[in-house]
This record gives structure tokens, sequence and C-alpha cells, in this order.
């Protein structure tokens, strides 16, 4: 038998998926039962999961980032990991179950009449603690404006659809772009819902965008992701190859200049990036000052 135990309580709603799914699709190729612990989102999905704990279990760290074979045919394991591809997925089983109920996708409907809209596309921008972390590829405005100015002709007639975690920032950001919407008032998992009925995404290199995309798309979407997940030293030791689906369109920005009738979000986000930058070194410096002093102490 198969368990994650440590589900909720490793990453948050993206990061769960991905251990739900993986674990899931790990016991079907290893033709094991599996259970894991209460969900708290599990009343918004089809998927009903069996419950309970493996007390003797023996622990399986993930040794890699990317997908590799697990030896778990026989005994009881506890994984532990990020788990973070398709390629461990039952692929047919994860579309089906980790669909949201109909009735949770009817309320999102009644709050935005948006939802379903086949003009939609979904941009989905995380900030928070991904703009000054370490490991993290940095996403400026260029990213999301190119991969839209360039990847969708039509755009100026189709809605834009914002969703993130500093929806402030898009605001002051996007605003200039008429068909822009900003969605600030659905918790993560209605955001998770109402990406599902899009068809069109344009996504961050967090897990939560990721799986915007993933469950939202459709035979015909088009789904516009980052050309790297991590940076620096971390993206040195980490194979992430299996990270973005490969039918998913890479965009690198640092190869596409914004037109030059978009001044306005050029100048606002060119002083996003250079307070983001000062943040950052400012970050730096201190956590460079602290260590001296411990060693002096």
């Amino acid at each position: 038998m198969i368990t994650f135990s440590r589900l909720g309580k490793k990453g948050n709603l993206g990061n769960q998926l991905f251990q739900i799914a993986s674990t899931i699709g790990l016991s079907h190729k290893h033709k094991q039962p599996y259970v894991f612990p209460n969900w708290e989102y599990e009343k918004f999905f089809e998927i009903s999961l069996p419950h309970g704990k493996i007390p003797e279990a023996q622990l399986i760290k993930e040794k890699y980032f990317h997908l590799y074979e697990w030896d778990l045919d026989n005994g009881d394991y506890d994984i532990l990991g990020y788990l973070q591809t398709e390629k461990y997925f039952d692929i047919p089983f994860t579309r089906k179950n980790l669909s949201f109920k109909p009735g949770f996708i009817e309320k999102i409907k009644a709050k935005k009449p948006l939802s379903g809209d086949p003009n939609n596309i979904l941009i989905s921008v995380r900030r928070g603690d991904f703009v000054h972390h370490p490991w993290f590829y940095q996403l400026s405005y260029k990213y999301y404006l190119g991969a839209l100015i360039h990847n969708f002709p039509d755009w100026k007639n189709r809605h834009l659809i914002f969703i993130s975690d500093d929806i402030s920032y898009c605001k002051t950001q996007f605003s200039n772009l008429k068909n822009s919407y900003f969605i600030d008032d659905l918790s993560p998992i209605e955001q998770l819902a109402f990406g599902s009925t899009c068809k069109d995404f344009i996504i961050s290199n967090s897990t939560f965008s990721w799986w915007v995309a993933w469950l939202g798309e459709k035979k015909d979407s088009k789904v516009i992701a980052p050309i790297k997940n991590f940076r620096g030293k971390h993206a040195k030791v980490t194979n992430e190859k299996d990270y973005f689906p490969e039918r998913w369109i890479r965009f690198n920005h640092h190869n596409y200049s914004i037109p030059l009738e978009h001044i306005q979000t050029i100048l606002v986000g060119e002083m996003y990036r250079l307070k983001d930058h000062i943040q950052y070194l400012s970050k730096k410096i201190r956590e460079k000052f602290i260590k001296k002093k411990w060693k002096k102490l």
C-alpha cells in the first residue's frame, strides 16, 4: 500500500494536486492500493479519496525532480517529494477525478458571468515569495505582455482575465489594456475552478498556474509557459525537463521586444523591476551582514 502522509503539510494547493495525482499514478503503475490523510479540498472535486494511515510504512524520498523509475512493487510506502510532472499521472483517471463538481462550477459561473466564455485568455501571474526567491526564475511584465502579443494575434478582441496572489500589482501593471479583467474576490480554489472553464492560458512557473492550465486545457487550447522554472544554483542541480508538458508553448521574453505603443505598461513595469531589484539587493545585504555578525559572536 502507498500513501503521501504529508498531504496538506508540504506546499499549498498546486503542490498538493501534484502529490495526489502522482501518488495515485505511481500506485496504479505498481498495482498497489493507496490511502491519503483527510484533504480539505476534496469536497470540490469529483474524486473520492480512500483515507487512512499506514503505521509501518517505509518512507521513500524523491531522488530527482524529473521522472524516474520508483521501486514500489511490494510493501508499504510513504512517499515524500514534489512529484511535479504529469508523466507520473494516470492521465485519464486524473482528468476524470480531478475535475470540479458541476455544482461548484455553477456557483463560480453565477459569481463570474465570463466563466466558460471561449473568448477568454486566462493570465495567471505569480508574485508573492517568488519575487525575491533565489530558486525561482523571475518573470516581469515583459513575459506576460510579450507572451500575449506574440502568441495571440487577436488578443485585442479577447477577454484578458488576470488571476494572481498580488492582484493589485496586476491592476497597476496591466490596467491600461482596455479588455482586461481582474479577479479579486475569489479564493484560490475558486480561481482554480474559474480557470478550468477557460480555453487559452498564459501561466507563470508556479504549481498553481500549472494546474490552472492543466485542468482547463481542451483539445484546441493554447498554453504559454515560461522557458524555465528555476534559476541560479538551484537550476544547475535540478533537471526540470519534465515539469512543463511538451505540448505547451515555451516563450522566451528575453528575445522579444515590447512594441512602443505599450509605453505606459513598459514604464510601469520598469519601475516595478527597479523596485524589486533594490528590495532583493537590500535583502541580500542584510543577510550577509547578519551572517558576519553571527560569525563574530
